[in-house]
C-alpha cells in the first residue's frame, strides 16, 4: 500500500507544506529566492546525512549550493534551521487554522483540515523526509530542537482544545488531549520508517493506511474531548 507521509519533522508535523492556495502566485524575484532557499536546505541536508551535522560547516554548504556563506546565513540564521527549514511557516499556518475555525468546527476538525491542506507540499518528499529523520536521530542537539518544536505545536493544540472545552489552557484536560494528539504523529513517524522506501503521499480521493490511522487516532482524541465536555456539563448540572 502507498505510504502516507504525515508527521512532525519526520516523526511529527514536518513543516514542509504549502499554503492553502488563497495567496497570489509570487513574482519572479520571489520564486528565485524560494528556489535558492530550497537548494541551500536540500544540499545542507545531503551533507549532514553524508558527513554528520556537527562536521558540516556553513562554508561547505555554501560551496555545494553555489552561494556565499553570507547568503546561507541570511536565509538560515542558525545552522539548526537548515534541518527544519519550513517549521516556523508551517506552524504559523497551523496556528492560523486553529484560531480561524468556523462556528462549530472543533480543534480536531481544524487540525485534520490543516493536514489535508499541507499534503500537496509533502508529495514526493519521502526520500528527503527519511534523510531528515536520520540526521535528527544522529544528533542530540537536533533532537532537543525537535522536542521544542513538538512542545510549541502541543501548546497551540492545547489552546484550541481549551477553547472547545471553555477551560484555561493549563488545565489538565486540554494538555492531556494535546499530548495525545502529538503522540499520534510520533506513531505515524514510526509508520513511515517501517513502510517501503519510495512510497508516496496519496491525495484527494485516496485512503492509504496511514491516513486511516490518522483519522482513527483523531477520532479517538475528539471523543475524549467530547467526553470531557459531557463530564463537565453533568457535574455543572
Amino acid at each position: 500500500m502507498s505510504e502516507q507521509t504525515v508527521g512532525l519533522e519526520g516523526g511529527a508535523i514536518p513543516g514542509a507544506g504549502t499554503s492553502n492556495g488563497a495567496s497570489p502566485r509570487p513574482g519572479l524575484r520571489e520564486r528565485k529566492k524560494q528556489r535558492r532557499r530550497e537548494t541551500i536546505a536540500r544540499v545542507a541536508l545531503e551533507l549532514f546525512d553524508r558527513q554528520g551535522f556537527a562536521a558540516t560547516t556553513i562554508p561547505q554548504i555554501a560551496e555545494a549550493a553555489d552561494v556565499s556563506p553570507r547568503t546561507v546565513s541570511s536565509y538560515f540564521p542558525a545552522k539548526e534551521d537548515l534541518v527544519f527549514p519550513d517549521t516556523a511557516e508551517s506552524f504559523e499556518r497551523l496556528d492560523q487554522r486553529l484560531r480561524q475555525r468556523l462556528p462549530g468546527e472543533s480543534a480536531m476538525d481544524a487540525l485534520r483540515a490543516w493536514i489535508m491542506a499541507e499534503l500537496p507540499g509533502w508529495e514526493g518528499r519521502d526520500a528527503q523526509l527519511r534523510m531528515q529523520r536520520r540526521v535528527i536521530e544522529s544528533d542530540g542537539g537536533l533532537q532537543a530542537v525537535e522536542r521544542r518544536h513538538h512542545a510549541q505545536a502541543e501548546r497551540r493544540i492545547a489552546e484550541a482544545i481549551a477553547r472547545d472545552l471553555g477551560s484555561p489552557v493549563d488545565e489538565l484536560e486540554p494538555r492531556m488531549a494535546a499530548a495525545a494528539t502529538i503522540a499520534i504523529f510520533d506513531v505515524l513517524g514510526e509508520h513511515r520508517k517501517l513502510a517501503p522506501e519510495g512510497g508516496r503521499i496519496a491525495l484527494a480521493g485516496e485512503q492509504p493506511e496511514a491516513l486511516v490511522l490518522l483519522d482513527r487516532a483523531l477520532t479517538f482524541v475528539a471523543a475524549g474531548v467530547q467526553a470531557m465536555r459531557d463530564y463537565d456539563a453533568d457535574h455543572a448540572a
